[in-house]
């Protein structure tokens, strides 16, 4: 089969959409598919054309105004299309379904993003009109979470919840190289580290996890925070103010710098206001972390309450404090072992996008 993905990020971007889209394509070019990507091109470093494990991968500079951006990509993608001949077409992001006109050739689209769930919040008529147009414009209506599945209206597509996936082989955990970070973190070998691996913004929720460890009965705790974000100040003062040198912020990582800590790290903790099925809790429970988790999007669907972590409602310190108790007095190596063979057995790309394959199969 040969697919066409159109997203707005893509690597070297980082973020959920361009990981997801990135693996996803990755697992269907192994599994025989020819996949090409048209993504966004910030810089002139980035190749206009170039193959990335196998993927054919398309940039283009947006230019003028963002409402003009989903004109031009559409424009592109009409100029791809004798090029590479696809079968199918996977949009992943709204922008670019904005203006999407191809005749003849079905259109999935995969609805990934906090946004969707900001404008339904938001309400008014204008605001659901648009979403109904645009929503009216795929054969497939994809997401990566039950939540982001949901719509006010009737939609003629089918509908179908795939969650994001992960590369376990990649999160195996590393005895020396965890001995060596806690040193370097000035943890013992008797304390208990938490990491968090979030964009510092209010859809993640972590300025909940700072008032949570007021809560946090455990003395032996230590947090670590990687990420940055508008929140960052407030995040940091109500964390030191609580913890004082029991937490540690590094600010933003490379995603290959942010696996080796997981191997340091006992659990992860995912105290999102929105979330599909969140990457960086997948990947957390590919290194064998226990999960705490709100019960938000995707992220019930990725715990097994009591036998992988623990859930707790959205925006409750003291909830999530709970929870967090509750994980520190369990056995974590078990929560851990058992959240690997979850995450290996139920959410490999491979299986991902094999399940995509099959949605397409039903709109060609």
């Amino acid at each position: 089969m040969k697919v066409l993905m159109v997203t707005t990020d893509f690597p070297p971007t980082v973020g959920g959409i361009s990981a997801h889209v990135y693996e996803l394509a990755k697992a269907m070019v192994s599994a025989g598919h020819h996949v090409s990507v048209l993504s966004r091109r910030h810089t002139t470093s980035e190749a206009e054309r170039e193959e990335m494990d196998g993927i054919s991968v398309y940039r283009m500079f947006y230019r003028g105004p963002g409402f003009l951006y989903g004109l031009q990509i559409n424009r592109k993608v009409a100029a791809l299309i004798p090029v590479i001949k696809p079968d199918i077409i996977h949009i992943h992001a709204m922008r670019p379904l904005e203006w999407s006109n191809i005749k003849d050739i079905p259109l999935a689209y995969t609805n990934h993003t906090s946004g969707y769930l900001k404008r339904l919040r938001k309400g008014g008529f204008r605001r659901l009109w648009l979403l109904k147009r645009l929503f009216a414009k795929p054969a497939l209506f994809l997401a990566p979470s039950r939540e982001l599945l949901e719509t006010p209206f009737a939609i003629s597509s089918e509908k179908l919840f795939i969650p994001n996936g992960v590369d376990a082989s990649r999160y195996a955990r590393n005895s020396q190289l965890r001995e060596k970070i806690r040193a370097s973190l000035s943890i013992a070998p008797d304390e208990r580290l938490c990491i968090i691996t979030r964009r510092l913004v209010w859809k993640n929720g972590v300025i909940f996890l700072a008032r949570a460890s007021e809560f946090v009965t455990n003395p032996k705790l230590k947090f670590l925070v990687i990420g940055d974000g508008p929140e960052r100040q407030q995040v940091e003062e109500v964390f030191k103010h609580h913890c004082g040198d029991r937490v540690t912020f590094l600010g933003s990582k490379l995603h290959e710098e942010i696996i080796q800590y997981y191997s340091a790290a006992d659990f992860s903790v995912l105290p999102s206001l929105m979330e599909a099925t969140s990457i960086s809790g997948l990947e957390a429970m590919a290194a064998s972390l226990p999960l705490v988790g709100t019960r938000v999007g995707g992220i019930p669907d990725l715990i097994e309450e009591g036998a992988t972590g623990f859930l707790c409602a959205d925006q409750d310190p003291k909830g999530l404090a709970d929870a967090i108790n509750r994980v520190l007095n369990c056995d974590i190596d078990a929560f851990g072992r058992a959240a690997n063979k979850r995450a290996t057995e139920h959410f490999d790309w491979a299986q991902i996008a094999s399940q995509t394959v099959t949605a397409y199969e039903t709109v060609l």
